[in-house]
């Protein structure tokens, strides 16, 4: 039977910019909390805040912030994640945690991503969120696997829209 595990809620896109020692000085300057956007752009020689390589999008790592849910082929919700869900088990990775940067942190709410797996039956134990720590400041879920194997070739993108930025200097 094929099952359609859906992730929504709360989290974020991040976008990680590469700093040198003179930028970070400099931004260390700036009002972060309220920052001119078209300075921050023109001063990293980018088009707009979100143009980097290095970008990041799931839900924070918190099950007050997402919703797992798993449909079987009928679209019928067989199971659903709770505000006391923890997984029993994690893979976790830590990326720009020595490095100076500028993290741009688009607030985000919605649906997310999506997987797509054929079992005989479902058993929400075996799911294992792959979680993303980004310059020890952001935390999110950015894949899952399912009984130790990745779904990464059934992700499918789904919707979710802006509910503010934050900056964050990172170094």
């Amino acid at each position: 039977m094929k099952y359609k595990i859906v992730f929504a809620g709360r989290g974020c896109e991040t976008y990680v910019h590469k700093i040198n020692d003179l930028q970070f000085d400099k931004l260390k300057e700036t009002d972060l909390e309220n920052p001119n956007v078209d300075f921050i752009s023109e001063f990293l020689s980018k088009d707009d805040i979100f143009t980097t390589d290095d970008t990041f999008l799931g839900v924070y790592n918190d099950p007050e912030c997402y919703m797992i849910s798993v449909y079987d082929e009928s679209d019928s919700l067989i199971w659903e994640s709770d505000v006391n869900h923890e997984f029993e088990d994690c893979e976790f990775n830590c990326v720009f945690d020595n490095e100076k940067s500028l993290l741009v942190e688009d607030y985000v709410k919605g649906q997310f991503f999506s997987y797509e797996i054929d079992l005989e039956q479902f058993d929400a134990n075996k799911l294992i969120p792959v979680i993303t720590e980004i310059g020890e400041v952001v935390e999110i879920i950015t894949d899952i696997t399912y009984d130790g194997q990745s779904l990464n070739d059934t992700k499918d993108w789904l919707d979710f829209w802006s509910k503010g930025i934050n900056y964050y200097l990172v170094g």
